[in-house]
């Protein structure tokens, strides 16, 4: 090879990897058609709950928008479910704008939670294989793990990717073009009385469809011992079985 033409194959090369960098950081388009939030919309999910001991539990769950109301400052859509992770009634609230999508908290709420909201979930402009810190904190984990008489400490570390898009089979249908989503949290917990680091985790995969908005939903929780002994979780699935835009229903 000589050097004209190594020179023209290198120029090639970098053409080619620029080129592929820039389509590596374009934004999704139209990125709020799967997140959708028109108050009357519904969603009916078939879901499951496995624990530690592989016992398995089946439940329904109902998601509706319900409307607007003010939640620190901000108007918020209330989001309600009727059977929330098979653990009963739930809302929750949620602010869509131009800069993504960020989570107020919700009833039944814990004094851990109230220390992290309001957060950024999602932000726009969303680009595939680029993860998005959401939390990143140190608050108090609410309980006496130890039983020291005194709180332990927890940092809080959570952070979102969007790894692509897939064809997704569910109870209501078959949706192409379903954007995945990761979630990861990690939560370290520091006891009081010796130092100890113990690490809980949580790991969530949801698909959502243009339209639509999520279709299945994947939870894996993994809850640390004080004692050292094995680590129990569980594994929560919700499968879409039905929904309405509010104007009409699909089963």
């Amino acid at each position: 090879m000589n050097q004209v033409t190594r020179t023209f194959a290198f120029i090639l090369i970098l053409f080619f990897c620029a080129g592929w960098a820039q389509a590596e950081e374009t934004p999704i388009p139209q990125v709020e058609r799967y997140f959708p939030d028109e108050v009357g919309m519904s969603w009916s999910y078939r879901g499951s709950v496995v624990d530690d001991v592989q016992r398995v539990g089946a439940y329904i769950n109902t998601a509706a928008v319900k409307g607007t109301t003010q939640k620190k400052g901000a108007q918020v859509k209330i989001f309600t479910e009727s059977n929330q992770a098979d653990e009963g009634p739930a809302e929750s609230y949620f602010v869509r704008d131009a800069e993504g999508i960020s989570y107020f908290g919700g009833q039944p709420t814990t004094p851990f939670e109230s220390q992290l909201v309001p957060y950024r979930v999602i932000r726009f402009p969303l680009v595939l294989n680029k993860p998005f810190s959401q939390i990143d904190k140190s608050i108090s984990f609410g309980r006496d793990l130890d039983e020291d008489g005194k709180e332990e400490v927890a940092v809080v570390q959570a952070e979102i990717v969007a790894l692509g898009f897939e064809t997704v089979s569910v109870p209501a249908g078959v949706f192409k073009d379903s954007l995945k989503l990761e979630g990861r949290m990690k939560i370290f917990i520091t006891l009081s009385s010796n130092g100890k680091v113990l690490l809980m985790t949580d790991k969530t995969t949801n698909w959502f469809a243009p339209d639509v908005g999520m279709v299945k939903g994947i939870e894996k929780t993994e809850f640390p011992s004080p004692d050292g002994s094995d680590p129990t979780g569980s594994i929560i699935t919700e499968e879409l079985s039905e929904y309405s835009t509010g104007r009409s229903s699909v089963h």
